[in-house]
């Protein structure tokens, strides 16, 4: 009888350890207290696609079987469905199966502001969006839009946080004061390093005019060294719908804001390709010098070829893999292969938004020859650190990002 006590036991210390070690997004980890002071209160929720649980189920869904009173949907670029693509104008809607009302919080190119008649409908905004870990994606730009709103309104202001699906580096320039847009809202480090919670602490400290009431809603049993999870609950966008788009996007993204190349937009591998038009003679050799180049930053890769209808042209290049985005350091990547390209004869050309999405002139300087490589890294690895040094003590999760 004794022994079989201590086998319940044992067996009832095992249960118990795996519910505790069980790992919960913000949305799933909302404590009893905050869920009974939501239903006295009508809520205003941001999010689009992205906000699920593990189980697929929606966000909108979730709240409402808490009793929740969501008054309006904000939506991102992209739109409530994730369908739109980028810069184009998101329009009002309808949930079709809550018929609760959809707002747009972007237009061409930019974001909007709620309107006060919405805002002043509303108690308390909460804010639900996968984030892919890279400064000019706005969904982090609406995260703050939002918060300014919310702090200039008096109103409450509730992050859900999710997995930052790049880990744990923290890389790359901050953005300097004339250069701050929508795809580049605030300085922090271009790939940086921190959940959608952490930065909502960072921008109420350190952004913010006015700080808004905030809490966060933690994840439960979160390591920063997991990202994702090697998986996207939903895709972000129509670039970038699997995690192997999400890994590559960290230099990619910036990588198609410069001619000639095509990172696989609009193919079934958006993301996840480096290509030059046919016409432009790369030999094969050099494609094979690329892609060892690539595997001595961890990045596997094959050849592919793609036909762009809209453009009639034929592409060739790389299709990337990356097995651990930990390994993978994005912001050298992204200057190897810029060097590896001009050293090759392939004439580059930077879009009007490079300089933004990037944060800074210097990269163009570096490149041209006009500023020195050893002063700009010196110059990027000092901002890093001091900005690390400023946000430690709002860092949520362990392991803290690494600084590179």
């Amino acid at each position: 009888m004794i022994n079989l006590n201590k086998q319940l036991l044992l067996i009832l210390l095992l249960f118990t350890s795996k519910v505790n070690a069980e790992f919960k997004l913000g949305l799933e980890n909302i404590s009893h207290e905050l869920l009974t002071q939501l239903k006295t209160q009508r809520l205003g929720l941001i999010t689009n696609q992205s906000g699920v649980n593990q189980q697929g189920k929606r966000n909108i869904d979730v709240l409402q079987e808490h009793n929740l009173t969501i008054t309006y949907i904000f939506a991102p670029e992209h739109g409530f469905k994730g369908t739109v693509g980028s810069e184009k104008a998101i329009n009002d809607s309808i949930d079709t199966t809550t018929n609760i009302p959809i707002i747009s919080l972007y237009g061409n190119g930019t974001g909007k502001s709620i309107h006060p008649k919405k805002i002043n409908n509303i108690d308390t905004l909460v804010f639900d969006i996968q984030d892919s870990g890279m400064r000019h994606y706005t969904y982090i730009s609406t995260l703050l839009h939002t918060m300014q709103d919310a702090a200039e309104f008096n109103k409450n202001f509730i992050v859900l946080d999710r997995p930052n699906p790049l880990a744990t580096r923290m890389e790359g320039p901050l953005v300097s004061k004339d250069l701050i847009s929508f795809i580049s809202i605030a300085s922090i480090p271009l790939r940086h390093g921190m959940t959608i919670g952490e930065l909502a602490l960072y921008f109420n400290k350190y952004v913010l005019k006015k700080p808004v009431k905030l809490q966060v809603v933690k994840m439960h049993n979160y390591s920063r060294n997991n990202g994702a999870y090697d998986k996207l609950l939903a895709p972000l966008s129509p670039g970038i719908r699997s995690i192997q788009s999400c890994y590559s996007y960290s230099f990619l993204g910036l990588l198609g804001e410069i001619a000639p190349f095509h990172v696989g937009l609009k193919t079934d591998s958006p993301f996840q390709c480096i290509l030059l038009p046919k016409t432009i003679k790369f030999s094969e050799n050099n494609w094979r010098k690329l892609q060892a180049l690539l595997k001595s930053y961890n990045i596997e890769s094959k050849r592919h070829t793609i036909f762009n209808k809209k453009l009639n042209q034929n592409f060739s290049g790389l299709r990337l893999h990356i097995k651990n985005i930990n390994t993978v350091n994005s912001f050298s990547t992204f200057l190897s292969v810029l060097d590896f390209f001009k050293k090759n004869g392939v004439k580059l050309f930077y879009s009007k938004a490079f300089n933004l999405a990037i944060g800074t002139k210097g990269l163009q300087e570096t490149i041209a020859g006009t500023l020195s490589r050893k002063k700009f890294l010196a110059m990027t690895e000092q901002d890093l650190k001091d900005f690390f040094k400023q946000a430690k003590p709002l860092f949520i999760y362990k392991p803290l990002p690494i600084v590179n």
